[in-house]
């Protein structure tokens, strides 16, 4: 495990974490809370590091030498547990929160804090969410469990209410182009900015899986459906060619410019300015309804992990209901 990464939009929320623990005030749960690719597991990674350091540094981070962070830098430290799905996409279930209550109830066998991270939390399925409740109003000594979310709205209030939140926000663009000059990024800078929401990770990751390229490609598929000049089983064939969640999530981004474009609000920001002129396009004669219904559905397969649909099966379904929306006549 590499050393905790310290991002340079994260400085206000250490300093007020740095803070609240030169004062003993800090929380035994904190959530981190805010858009994806803003880099919250990496400052989690970063304060659990801290927590179990023996000598911090003067900016109260993990010295990294001692034994405790040799052990953390290792992934072996025992005072640090880490509760995500057993699978990208699924619930977090009760077995790994009963697993973490147990533990949380032990001392530090450093001698100090025993810490929790749990991500996404959003996604503990209900029992999961009801027996870290429990441990949550009945916090142990020098335990501290952090939830990292960027749907916070999905936890029960019971449990935000419970935790201290810290709120991340996406950086100004000049902060963000800076950082990814940096990175060795020089050039469509404002395109991995409008297409990743100004999330600097984001547009990282918009860089390397080739989200404005996939876009463009994905609209012009899309316009060969609307005006029936593709067949509907050869899209199908090929989007099951490509990774499921670079497809899925570029569609998602499509479909949310054409809901805006649909709706006449033309100074919106979309995610792809670029291609605004074919969008405007693809969008024109769709009833703005079926867009919105279509944009609930594409968000309830992203939510529902539970569904038994294998990709071949979500892709002809998504391709089907644009082939619906998009009927001559249908309004």
């Amino acid at each position: 495990m590499s050393a905790a990464i310290a991002y340079p939009w994260h400085a206000p929320q250490w300093r007020q974490i740095v803070t609240a623990r030169a004062a003993g005030r800090l929380a035994h749960a904190i959530l981190l809370a805010g858009p994806a690719g803003l880099g919250k597991v990496a400052f989690a990674q970063r304060l659990s590091d801290s927590l179990v350091c023996s000598q911090l540094d003067p900016n109260g981070d993990a010295c990294g030498d001692c034994p405790s962070c040799l052990a953390a830098r290792a992934g072996t430290h025992p005072d640090q547990r880490h509760v995500s799905p057993e699978q990208p996409g699924k619930a977090i279930k009760i077995d790994a929160v009963r697993e973490l209550t147990a533990n949380s109830v032990l001392s530090g066998q450093g001698g100090g804090h025993r810490v929790f991270v749990i991500e996404p939390a959003d996604a503990m399925n209900r029992a999961a969410a009801n027996a870290l409740l429990k441990t949550l109003e009945e916090p142990s000594s020098k335990t501290v469990l952090i939830l990292v979310s960027s749907r916070p709205d999905r936890l029960p209030a019971t449990i935000r209410s419970r935790c201290q939140l810290l709120k991340f926000a996406v950086p100004a663009a000049e902060e963000v182009r800076t950082w990814l000059k940096r990175q060795a990024i020089e050039s469509g800078i404002n395109e991995l900015l409008a297409v990743s929401g100004g999330a600097p990770i984001r547009a990282l990751q918009a860089r390397e899986e080739g989200w404005v390229d996939e876009a463009r490609r994905l609209s012009q598929e899309l316009l060969s459906l609307k005006v029936r000049k593709t067949n509907p089983v050869t899209i199908v064939q090929e989007w099951e060619k490509r990774p499921l969640h670079v497809l899925s999530d570029s569609l998602k981004r499509c479909l949310s410019d054409l809901v805006k474009l649909a709706s006449g609000v033309h100074d919106a920001l979309i995610y792809h300015p670029g291609l605004r002129a074919e969008l405007q396009s693809l969008s024109e004669g769709i009833d703005l309804r079926m867009l919105y219904d279509f944009n609930d559905e594409l968000l309830q397969l992203d939510r529902d992990a539970s569904n038994n649909l294998n990709m071949q099966m979500q892709m002809a379904f998504i391709v089907n209901r644009w082939l619906q929306i998009t009927r001559p006549g249908v309004r």
